[in-house]
């Protein structure tokens, strides 16, 4: 009972001061299905809800946001069969102009992420990330930056490359929609490129790879072990504004890996790119790997076009 009412807190904790502050601040909730695959695969639901609000009127400048994740693992063979994952944490971002093209961000976040059955020190996560964006004479950016993350298995290191390019095909014939008949290429590499056509400014189909990495401290009872989860998945998503600055989108793609480890909390590496030398240098007490159909649905709002 203690569980199903923190998920109706957590969501009513990131919901409602969404609405408080509708008119300056960005929403997301979104809901991945992954159906299990075969007798051992791996059943996975999985819930985002994260809301991002400015502290002024204008882009830049500081902004705060808080988000609420949470995994429901199944297997009818394992000790991972209704495995119920949480994590919430809250953010503090600044952005600026370190040129006339280009911006800045930097944005740190602690966060927790447990099963919750019992809560320590023990389940405290932390990310840190420095991003430039630089806008060109075409329309399009190029951004870079790095990103840290103190997780249960050690520290991880993620560089990435961001950018966004758009080329009309159909340029002149649609006065009134600049956007109509465009291709649009963007994503931050390697984690989540992408490559989407525009309709109108309403409708957008397309086609993306992501990358999912989670790990979660569990309680005493499970002698505090540490659960990894890792999914590289690709798939297609429309993209249908509802109204004003709400978005419907929709997708369906296939994981072709997902992998579900469990490890004792003293198996550590002091440095880790995508949580990849964990298993490598140590045998996981439990170790799931499955493949499989992926769903998406969720509703955004955006603060500004493009987002």
């Amino acid at each position: 009972m203690f569980m199903k009412n923190f998920r109706l807190v957590a969501i009513a904790v990131v919901f409602f001061p969404t609405f408080i502050f509708c008119q300056g601040a960005a929403f997301d909730v979104h809901t991945d299905i992954s159906p299990a695959s075969g007798t051992n695969g791996i059943s996975a639901l999985s819930q985002t809800v994260s809301a991002r609000i400015p502290l002024g009127k204008k882009r830049s400048g500081w902004s705060t946001g808080i988000t609420y994740k949470n995994l429901l693992t199944g297997n009818n063979v394992s000790v991972i069969n209704n495995l119920w994952l949480h994590s919430i944490g809250a953010s503090l971002s600044y952005r600026t102009r370190t040129s006339e093209k280009t911006v800045m961000s930097i944005t740190v976040q602690p966060s927790i992420w447990s099963d919750f059955a019992d809560i320590s020190g023990e389940d405290l996560r932390f990310n840190a990330s420095i991003h430039f964006a630089n806008h060109k004479s075409n329309g399009g950016t190029l951004g870079w930056g790095i990103a840290y993350s103190y997780q249960f298995f050690g520290n991880q290191i993620t560089p990435f490359i961001e950018y966004t390019f758009r080329n009309s095909i159909a340029r002149g014939r649609n006065r009134k929609d600049s956007t109509a008949g465009t291709w649009r290429i963007g994503g931050a590499l390697p984690l989540r490129p992408r490559i989407e056509y525009v309709f109108n400014r309403n409708t957008a189909i397309g086609f993306r790879l992501e990358g999912n990495f989670s790990s979660f401290r569990l309680s005493e009872k499970l002698k505090s072990q540490y659960l990894f989860y890792r999914e590289w998945n690709a798939g297609l998503y429309l993209d249908q504004k509802i109204s004003g600055k709400w978005y419907f989108t929709a997708g369906a793609g296939y994981a072709f890996t997902r992998s579900l480890q469990i490890f004792d909390k003293d198996q550590t590496v002091p440095l880790s790119f995508f949580g990849n030398k964990i298993a490598k240098k140590y045998t996981p007490s439990y170790d799931n790997q499955s493949k499989g159909m992926v769903y998406r649905i969720g509703v955004q709002m955006r603060l500004f076009p493009g987002e």
